[in-house]
């Protein structure tokens, strides 16, 4: 029996699989089955998983029609054999020493999940692609190694078998409801279990390009609000989403507030004071683009950051008044508080 069962869901990623498929066949550590569900794609991600039959132990399952990500991880899940769980998307690269790492993490501290971060250097380079992998990396290593972490990044996260069965699995939502990783890792934290963040664990991903990208912004940002409201009005435990939430906020603020302040001197210390929110906000980041990339890349991250910010806060004031209308109606949030607490 393998010692980590690696736990897959693809659809329509037959690039992508093709890649992580690869990169795994190239791990130092070997001890391992990969375990897929198909989330019958309509392109040939199958056919990918044939051609490595001989080159990796897989286990398949095939779902006979699109059911989403949580359910074909479980799917995916039930295949698996080994006694420690190792999960990933299918659109990520391993490093050959990755899960060495992350075995030698999940030793350390008493750690009972660690999970990984996001490479600086997309899978698919463009100036869309490579400003987020550098945001996403940098968002991660403000704060570097979490003991206490409360997300589960099943991009790339380990634990036990028992710690999974414990924490219950993954939680199964309809398709579009980004919120598997928030309600695993606080059902765990609520349990007293130990996630620990690896900014030494680092996957190269797949961003999409500019349509993927701005959806991934906002969508995200959607959920991320509905997700605050409704587990005790908290943010990951790595501390870079409050800070980029204010700063991101700030920037169409003192944009406003120069428009309609016709010179004001009230409406020109509100800006003054909102972009000083925004430039300390994303000072650390506008530092780490300057160092990796240089002075033109700044000025296209600055350009970016700026400007996604407006439809970034349109949609978290969209989300949040959603929320603020169900509180004074007497509704439940849009998500059970319970799902985040272990006790659904």
């Amino acid at each position: 029996m393998a010692q980590i069962s690696i736990i897959i869901a693809a659809y329509n990623a037959e690039k992508e699989l093709r890649v992580l498929l690869e990169s795994l066949c190239l791990s130092r550590f070997k001890d391992f089955e990969v375990c897929v569900c198909d989330d019958a794609s309509a392109d040939a991600t199958r056919g990918v998983l044939t051609s490595f039959t001989s080159r990796l132990p897989l286990r398949v399952t095939t779902n006979p029609a699109n059911r989403g990500v949580t359910y074909s991880r479980n799917q995916a899940l039930a295949l698996a054999r080994g006694p420690l769980l190792l999960s990933l998307d299918a659109d990520v690269r391993l490093e050959p020493g990755s899960i060495d790492r992350l075995l030698a993490s999940l030793d350390a501290n008493g750690a009972d999940v660690v999970a990984g971060t996001y490479s600086e250097v997309p899978l698919d380079p463009g100036p869309m692609s490579d400003y987020y992998a550098l945001f996403a990396h940098h968002s991660f290593l403000l704060s570097g190694t979490v003991n206490r972490y409360n997300g589960f990044n099943a991009w790339c996260a380990i634990c036990s078998r028992e710690v999974m069965d414990r924490a219950g699995g993954f939680l199964e939502f309809p398709k579009g409801v980004e919120v598997e990783n928030e309600t695993l890792g606080r059902r765990m934290a609520a349990m007293g279990l130990n996630i620990r963040l690896d900014p030494g664990v680092a996957l190269a991903h797949h961003w999409g390009g500019a349509r993927k990208v701005i959806f991934r912004f906002t969508s995200r940002v959607y959920w991320w609000i509905k997700i605050f409201c409704a587990s005790d009005r908290r943010f990951e435990a790595n501390l870079t989403t409050g800070t980029y939430a204010a700063g991101t906020a700030a920037f169409p603020l003192a944009t406003g507030a120069l428009l309609a302040g016709h010179n004001s001197p009230l409406f020109l210390a509100f800006a003054g004071a909102a972009l000083a929110v925004w430039l300390t906000a994303y000072a650390s980041f506008y530092a780490f683009l300057l160092k990796r990339r240089g002075p033109l890349f700044l000025l296209w991250g600055v350009f970016l950051s700026t400007l996604l910010s407006f439809p970034v806060c349109a949609c978290a004031a969209y989300s949040l008044a959603e929320e603020c209308a169900r509180f004074l109606l007497g509704k439940k949030p849009t998500l059970d508080p319970a799902i985040f607490n272990g006790k659904s």
